[in-house]
């Protein structure tokens, strides 16, 4: 079904059954990322190899992510997305059975690739069925949706503990949980319909710092996810309080999504990305100070969350004011690969840092990389009002 043909309320419906979907596919990925980096570490495997090895879990995206423009005028995002379900489901039940890191690996990889088909259609699907008008306001709903879920999967985590295997029993029942909400709209679910207007990687020429904000931020998402509770642990915190840190850090991204979602609708889009940069830089540097201190760790957390998730709700808004029908479905394919290669790098930037520069490596990678980045986002931002171009 075309989405120009969905009423009101099968418009809402829609809207409502695929963030719910991508809610649930965020805590899984909120709780799966900790408990696989505390798992290895506990089995005495490095900081390196452990990002190494998250690594691969994004490297699938850049594989699968070129391939679903077309299924998804085909078959539409709502039957990939159940497809992608079902194989997270049996990957999270063949993975406390096996000790060996290459079949860990292997299994990551599958992991990987459900993940991206997950993410980009669900997006797609949230884009095309937003307007432009209030744009802003319903990828805010979606983005706060999507941090509720990332918040909540280290704060179970704190519950089931990472040994045995309980926290995977957890995990695959919850996966199920994401197929409800999509089969109660499989008959009204859109298909991204028309013909492209170009090959995949014209598109980044077309929106090329939207597409570099997805980048940046699954970078600083990799580093946090993958090393934040191990970096908390080497301050002093426990391993229920490290992961508190990531929970914190996904209610703030969940309560600052509605302002960020006004504000976005409301000023020059790339002029608020550029502060958002400057702020987690700063950010940032400011965590060796305050993540081991009580009360001031908690506000932090939820004030570095909000602004860096308005990063990816600024880029994504941008992409979808710019992009329609098949054109969209490849723009959220790019962006897709463009995510994957900062998760790709991320993790073992991460690891790297740690290594290298213990304990602070995790602010210190995410602090330069910001700075190098914000340049870019300065000047983009001053030739748009130059030009008295809109975003």
């Amino acid at each position: 079904m075309v989405d120009d043909a969905l009423t009101s309320l099968q418009r809402r419906q829609n809207l409502v059954a695929v963030t719910a979907a991508m809610a649930v596919t965020a805590l899984i990925y909120g709780l799966s990322l900790p408990l696989f980096s505390l798992v290895m570490n506990e089995r005495g495997v490095e900081s390196t190899i452990i990002g190494l090895s998250t690594a691969v879990q994004s490297v699938a995206i850049l594989l699968i992510a070129p391939f679903l423009p077309s299924y998804m005028r085909r078959s539409g995002p709502a039957a990939l997305m159940l497809g992608a379900i079902l194989v997270t489901l049996v990957v999270f039940l063949l993975l406390p059975f096996f000790s060996s890191l290459l079949v860990w690996i292997a299994l990551r990889f599958l992991i990987g690739c459900a993940s991206s088909i997950l993410w980009i259609c669900g997006e797609a699907w949230i884009n095309q069925l937003a307007t432009d008008r209030i744009r802003g306001r319903v990828v805010a709903m979606y983005s706060m949706a999507v941090a509720a879920g990332f918040a909540l999967g280290p704060l179970l985590l704190s519950f089931t503990g990472s040994n045995g295997v309980t926290p995977f029993l957890v995990s695959s029942a919850i996966t199920l949980l994401a197929a409800l909400p999509l089969l109660s709209v499989m008959r009204i679910a859109p298909r991204l319909d028309g013909k492209r207007t170009g090959a995949l990687p014209g598109y980044f020429l077309l929106a090329p710092l939207a597409m570099s904000l997805f980048a940046l931020f699954a970078v600083a998402e990799g580093i946090v996810l993958t090393f934040l509770p191990l970096y908390g642990i080497s301050l002093g915190l426990t391993e229920p309080q490290g992961l508190y840190l990531i929970t914190l850090m996904g209610i703030g991204g969940m309560v600052g999504q509605l302002p960020i979602g006004w504000l976005v609708d409301q000023v020059d889009r790339m002029l608020l990305a550029t502060v958002c940069i400057l702020l987690v830089g700063v950010g940032a540097l400011l965590m060796p100070a305050v993540l081991a201190i009580p009360t001031w760790n908690l506000v932090f957390m939820l004030l570095f969350g909000a602004v860096l998730s308005g990063i990816y709700t600024i880029a994504m808004v941008i992409i979808g004011d710019q992009f329609r029908g098949a054109d969209l479905a490849a723009a959220s394919a790019l962006y897709g690969i463009m995510w994957g290669a900062g998760s790709t790098l991320g993790p073992p930037i991460g690891g790297v840092a740690m290594d290298f520069f213990p304990p602070h490596g995790v602010p210190l990678s995410i602090a330069v990389l910001f700075a190098g980045f914000l340049p870019f986002a300065a000047i983009s931002c001053l030739r748009r009002y130059r030009s008295g171009s809109a975003a």
